[in-house]
């Protein structure tokens, strides 16, 4: 299956600073024969500067359909980035999936206060690993609408 927006493939990018946890996505995402554009950073405020960049420079179409964000990352938090995510006119259309380890109730609630599409935790084991990016694939890439 190629999942296509608008005629373009599907862009997704990871901000998150374990390799592992895009490891075990990428993997479930090939598992489920979705052809994406799977892009990984390692820190918020290198997700902030790539995305301002492609803003600024007119790159639109190279702007990710999907982000999925860990909350506890380097140099910049996600809920700090989710909220410049937000406040930009031009990103904020771009859903925003946290996607962490936190349980913690004040992160859940803040982070749909400040915006979020969607907050999942993530999975314990490779099994659950696997069905919970199925799951998301499939309401993410076959279901849902996004704007142009």
């Amino acid at each position: 299956m190629d999942p296509k927006v608008n005629g373009n493939s599907f862009r997704i990018i990871l901000a998150d600073d374990d390799f592992e946890d895009f490891q075990f996505i990428r993997n479930a995402f090939r598992e489920n024969d979705w052809e994406i554009h799977l892009s990984h950073v390692e820190d918020g405020q290198y997700l902030i500067d790539i995305l301002n960049a492609q803003s600024k420079y007119n790159k639109l179409g190279e702007l990710p359909h999907l982000i999925l964000l860990d909350l506890n990352m380097p140099r910049k938090h996600g809920l700090e980035v989710l909220k410049e995510i937000k406040e930009n006119l031009t990103l904020r259309k771009i859903p925003v999936l946290i996607f962490s380890t936190s349980y913690n109730t004040s992160d859940i609630q803040k982070a749909y206060e400040l915006g979020a599409n969607c907050y999942v935790t993530k999975p314990q084991t490779v099994s659950e690993w696997s069905s919970t990016i199925q799951a998301m694939g499939r309401f993410w890439i076959q279901c849902v609408k996004l704007p142009t």
